[in-house]
């Protein structure tokens, strides 16, 4: 807020009063000025005497004269620059407060938190995360030319005038001060709100860290059973393929032993048909060489037949 001496304040009520004036004072009291909704923020633009319920009466009215009609929203303050709209009776448009875009080039009132993490985002926060709204950089209407304006109009005002502005700002500053204490209030309700919301998170993790103990150790314990069962599994698996490599070796060597003795077996019974065979036909041979000497000699064959099979 510009430090600005009451005198030079005083000048920013023009000694003319705009047409404007009189309907505002004989208006009753409109409801206050809403903030626009974020969505809407952007598309704020510089207003126009269009946007004004007396539009209608100022279409005449010069750039330079239109700026000084909405110069009749402020009023002195020893303080500072105070709006009209803190006055009783007073008549505020509920786009009144675009009339900050015609002063300044400032952004869309719907501000960004001012606080941000260490990756550089902003923080999400409750009502007063961006300051109070009486108070702080974001409730201050700045522009270098009411100050030439205000020494331009303190000119034409007589004591009588400067004397009678200041008492009715003084008026004012109390009332704004009943609403700054107000909100401080207001304020520190909402930080212990806040506060509380943290300290209930607290709890929360409290609980939640007790629940990571119990299945960190649960899962310690379950993690130790599982590691010895798996040397118990490997001892065993190892005496497993040990066993069944040697019954595959003794398996290999009965099926070798069982067919050798089934060749020997049957080497043997070739070799006992064949002497069978030549039994009997030496029998034969025997019978018929004993018939044939007899025949020859007369007499049969010296040997007996007991004494050639034996």
């Amino acid at each position: 807020m510009s430090s600005t001496s009451p005198s030079a304040e005083i000048a920013l009520v023009p000694n003319v009063e705009p047409p404007a004036g009189e309907t505002r004072e004989a208006k009753p009291a409109a409801e206050p000025a809403r903030e626009a909704p974020p969505a809407l923020a952007k598309e704020i633009s510089p207003p126009t005497a269009a946007v004004e319920p007396f539009a209608a009466d100022l279409s005449t009215v010069t750039e330079n004269e239109a700026e000084r009609a909405e110069s009749d929203d402020v009023v002195a303050d020893p303080n500072g620059v105070l709006e009209r709209s803190s006055l009783p009776g007073s008549t505020l448009s509920p786009n009144s407060h675009r009339r900050g875009a015609s002063i300044t080039s400032t952004t869309s009132i719907s501000r960004r938190s001012v606080f941000t993490n260490v990756d550089g985002r902003t923080v999400a926060g409750s009502t007063f995360t961006n300051g109070a709204g009486t108070t702080g950089p974001n409730a201050i209407a700045e522009d270098e030319s009411l100050h030439q304006r205000a020494a331009s109009a303190e000119a034409t005002l007589s004591e009588d005038q400067k004397a009678k502005l200041a008492r009715s700002g003084s008026k004012n500053n109390k009332k704004l001060a009943k609403v700054i204490k107000s909100e401080a209030k207001v304020e520190k309700k909402a930080l212990s709100v806040a506060i509380h919301e943290l300290s209930e998170l607290q709890k929360m993790q409290k609980t939640a860290v007790k629940r990571e103990e119990k299945s960190q150790t649960l899962y310690n314990k379950t993690l130790s059973q599982f590691q010895k069962h798996e040397a118990i599994f490997f001892a065993a698996r190892s005496k497993y393929e040990a066993s069944q490599a040697l019954l595959t070796v003794n398996t290999e060597a009965l099926e070798v032993s069982r067919n050798s003795a089934k060749e020997t077996t049957a080497s043997m019974q070739e070799k006992s048909q064949e002497v069978d065979g030549l039994r009997k036909m030496f029998e034969v041979d025997e019978k018929e060489r004993e018939v044939k000497l007899v025949e020859l000699t007369g007499k049969g064959s010296v040997r007996s037949w007991w004494s050639i099979m034996g």
